[in-house]
């Protein structure tokens, strides 16, 4: 006799006690509390599931709209006899999208993926101390500071537009630079990413005081004994982060390393004002969208192929060019997605927990 596995257990159990339901209620042995109980709970998870394919089908759609402009063959544009699956697929539009003229995707996604990277991980490494310091000490005049970190998140990130351009095209610490170089003059950092990392470094990026207060949350919800133990043992303020709050907040640390990489990588407010370079993925699409009839004629005649087949000046070609734009700029955070979702969504949904 095979043993069943504890979830094969469950199963059947399962499967038996809704035969029984069935069965009892077909002979009348079910009181009229137990049969509402049982419609209650059908409705309740008839409800659930309408609602989540609803949900589906909100985020799925422009993806899959996305793809199927991308996917559809030149000559089969603006036909209306399909409007979920082209009846005729060609890869025409993603070469383009992906050759020099437009994106010249190998490079950019190569340049885009290391600068994301190391935004994210400053990001991350600065917030999570700044949360900490929060989180567990108190002096005075912390309530304040915390005050200035919830106004990074109201205040519009365009009112301090000008601060930072100005900032960082003359940079200077206390003038020690314009000290040392003798004229009195600073660092021009336009044009370079360094600009982005002294801003995620500092506490200062993307959405840097909304993970701020996320990962406050975090900490507050673990156990404050472990900690006073660790200080006991003559562990500091840093070894005691290191080596006890960042393992037990693995899931709020994922959580807010997905969120800063996808905002980083998206980003064109940052990128636009201290770093244009055409490099980045998100700003080389955004670029491309004032002027997509240029990009199709500049990439239309690197192939005489392309140039046959296509009419740069036609709506559709000029939609059908921005969705597998589109598409291949989404297309690493889909995939980096189906490895961390379960995972992100754990962290999200323990990260308001309470501790003592």
């Amino acid at each position: 006799m095979t043993k069943l596995s504890r979830k094969e257990r469950m199963q059947k159990a399962e499967e038996m006690a809704g035969i029984s339901f069935w069965v009892d209620l077909r002979k009348g042995r079910l009181s009229k509390y137990t049969i509402q109980k049982k419609v209650k709970s059908f409705i309740a998870s008839l409800f659930r599931y309408v609602i989540l394919i609803c949900l589906g089908f909100v985020v799925i759609t422009p993806i899959w709209n996305l793809a199927k402009d991308a996917f559809t063959d030149p000559a089969m544009l603006g036909d209306k006899s399909s409007s979920w699956i082209p009846l005729k697929t060609s890869g025409i539009f993603m070469e383009m999208a992906a050759s020099k003229s437009l994106m010249e995707y190998g490079k950019s996604l190569v340049y885009t993926l290391l600068t994301t990277l190391v935004l994210t991980f400053l990001q991350v490494l600065s917030t999570g101390l700044a949360a900490y310091s929060f989180a567990r000490l108190k002096f005075k005049g912390s309530n304040i500071l915390f005050f200035f970190v919830i106004l990074t998140i109201v205040v519009p990130s365009d009112s301090l537009m000008l601060a930072q351009y100005a900032v960082f095209r003359n940079f200077d610490i206390f003038g020690l630079i314009g000290l040392i170089k003798g004229n009195g003059v600073g660092i021009n950092m336009i044009g370079q990413p360094v600009a982005q990392f002294i801003l995620a470094g500092t506490g200062m990026g993307v959405k840097s005081g909304l993970y701020i207060y996320f990962m406050r949350q975090g900490v507050r919800g673990l156990p404050i004994s472990v900690e006073e133990a660790a200080h006991v043992d003559g562990a500091g303020f840093l070894r005691t982060f290191f080596s006890i709050v960042v393992p037990s907040m693995s899931g709020s640390i994922l959580t807010v390393s997905v969120l800063s990489f996808l905002w980083n990588y998206t980003d064109t407010y940052y990128t636009g004002l201290l770093n244009p370079s055409v490099n980045q993925l998100a700003y080389r699409y955004s670029s491309l969208q004032a002027n997509v009839r240029w990009g199709i004629d500049s990439a239309a005649k690197t192939n005489a192929e392309w140039l046959t087949r296509i009419n740069p000046s036609n709506p559709f070609v000029q939609t059908s060019i921005i969705s597998a734009c589109a598409l291949l700029v989404v297309l690493p955070l889909l995939v980096m997605y189906c490895f961390v979702q379960k995972r992100f969504v754990q962290g999200a949904a323990r990260s308001g927990l309470g501790g003592d």
